[in-house]
């Protein structure tokens, strides 16, 4: 009867170790948990994709004069910045409609941004600025990463696009894509 009884006094002291063990290492780590989130620094964000591009382009009026009643462009040029490593080339197809969004210009397009070892990044984007008399035009929206050759075979991503265009001057357009660059593959 004695070993019976020792048995159940042990038992139940592990019983209440042990659920003091568990109420306090619970407490301990959950106000461990809201003690260090408090205290954490914030942590800013770092787009991946950070290019800035500079180009020439040609305008052609749109073939459609009702459904988009704009210009085709065709666009050459440098493309510099994060993930291209040296920079590179830029050429883009777009078409620009003044009549699918009333009052604004729609822009959509690709781009092929290709390194000198031949590694292409390709995007697509949507823009949006509005109709205006004046000379300088400042389309912003989207870009889309749609991969690419060699290094950005698998590459995904997306951001947002920006651009400077002089109506006058279609030698020196420029175009900012700030965003994030995934690789799938």
């Amino acid at each position: 009867m004695t070993g019976l009884a020792h048995r159940w006094l042990v038992r139940t002291a592990s019983a209440a170790a042990a659920a003091a063990l568990i109420v306090g290492g619970t407490t301990g780590v959950t106000f461990a948990a809201e003690t260090d989130r408090a205290a954490a620094p914030s942590i800013a964000w770092l787009p991946t994709v950070n290019i800035t591009a500079s180009y020439a382009v040609v305008a052609t009026t749109h073939p459609d004069t009702e459904g988009c009643h704009g210009f085709e462009v065709l666009g050459t040029g440098t493309a510099t910045g994060a993930p291209i490593q040296n920079g590179g080339t830029w050429t883009q197809v777009e078409e620009a409609c003044t009549v699918t969004i009333p009052g604004k210009y729609d822009i959509r397009g690709t781009a092929t941004i290709e390194e000198s070892d031949g590694d292409q990044l390709r995007v697509s984007y949507q823009l949006s600025a509005p109709l205006t008399e004046d000379n300088l035009v400042y389309p912003s929206g989207t870009f889309k990463i749609t991969g690419g050759v060699g290094n950005y075979q698998f590459a995904v991503g997306h951001g947002k696009m920006n651009a400077r265009v002089n109506l006058l001057d279609h030698s020196s357009v420029t175009c900012t894509l700030l965003g994030d660059i995934q690789y799938a593959g």
